[in-house]
């Protein structure tokens, strides 16, 4: 049992990496993101408009790299626990 529960706690570390990886890699969250575009005035000119929109981004020090260290941790001493328990 102990070395079914640590096989989920590794997969679930790599999930979470996983996760961080496919979502940009960013160091630390991320809560609002500014978005730049060209749009055209009246008069023909290009300008920037910017606006800060409101999503979360997950971040390796502050979120992916805790959670998947303890996940792992969690595997690896389930596992120290079952090899012990059969000698």
């Amino acid at each position: 049992m102990k070395k079914t529960i640590a096989i989920v706690c590794f997969i679930l570390a790599a999930g979470v990496m996983g996760y961080w990886a496919m979502d940009g890699q960013h160091m630390a969250n991320q809560f609002k993101t500014l978005k730049v575009t060209m749009v055209e005035d009246d008069f023909g000119d290009k300008e920037e408009k910017k606006e800060w929109i409101e999503e979360f981004h997950l971040g390796l020090m502050d979120g992916a790299l805790p959670a998947s260290g303890a996940l792992a941790g969690l595997g690896a001493v389930l596992i120290f626990l079952e090899m012990r328990g059969k000698t």
